[in-house]
């Protein structure tokens, strides 16, 4: 075995160097957040799982979810009361410290037809606190196809899909509209019927700039 002047073996100095070289390694996605595809799936993974808990939750109270995630997490379920909506807070793995909830909204809708039947709906939206440096944490559309979305669920989500389209990248933008959005349900006690008759009832408060330069356009072609 070769040794140094010292009696220290050559080999047990290449260990070391290659164990702290491993470490190191291992240690990047953690330091320098090079890991950003696993965050996003990560983050979209959890708003999935509060979606599903707080769409139960709001179809089993009947009534409206107004974010506090510890209520989902200490309620018991109503068709499975040995367990809990939530069974764990989840946060946004871009978050190191002072962790924040996610943002979340359920809105109930019960619907009177003509012939006096009713009909239940129910609408939630996740929302991650990190969306404003982080755009691609946000639920896209495709999620929703599998689930079964009431008819309020596939108003909103088409008109976040059109948020998203007409936000881009812009992770700022993106949040603010979705958070005025969520007001917007929050306020108005007709919102569902409003948006039942009217596709375009929330675009045109959220982007009033984009409905204008069609309403230009559709003049000119007239």
């Amino acid at each position: 075995m070769l040794l140094n002047n010292k009696g220290i073996s050559v080999y047990w100095i290449l260990s070391a160097i290659l164990f702290v070289g491993l470490i190191f390694i291992l240690a990047l996605p953690h330091f320098f957040n090079l890991d950003t595809e696993k965050n996003i799936d990560d983050c979209t993974n959890n708003m999935k799982v509060i979606w599903v808990a707080t769409s139960d939750y709001v179809a089993d109270t009947r009534a409206d979810f107004g974010g506090d995630l510890n209520l989902l997490t200490r309620t018991k379920k109503k068709q499975d009361p040995k367990n809990v909506y939530l069974p764990e807070k989840l946060f946004c793995p871009e978050q190191d410290k002072n962790k924040q909830d996610y943002i979340v909204y359920g809105k109930f809708v019960e619907d009177f037809l003509e012939t006096g039947e009713s009909r239940i709906h129910t609408g939630v939206i996740v929302l991650c606190p990190e969306l404003i440096r982080h755009n691609k944490h946000f639920l896209d559309k495709a999620f929703y196809e599998n689930m079964s979305p009431s008819l309020l669920q596939n108003y909103m989500v088409d008109d976040l899909d059109y948020i998203d389209q007409q936000t881009k990248s812009d992770g700022e933008r993106k949040y603010q509209c979705v958070m005025d959005y969520i007001n917007m349900w929050k306020s108005d006690k007709d919102a569902f019927a409003k948006r039942k008759a009217d596709t375009n009832h929330f675009r045109r408060q959220l982007f009033p700039d984009a409905f204008q330069n069609q309403n230009i356009v559709d003049d000119f072609n007239f």
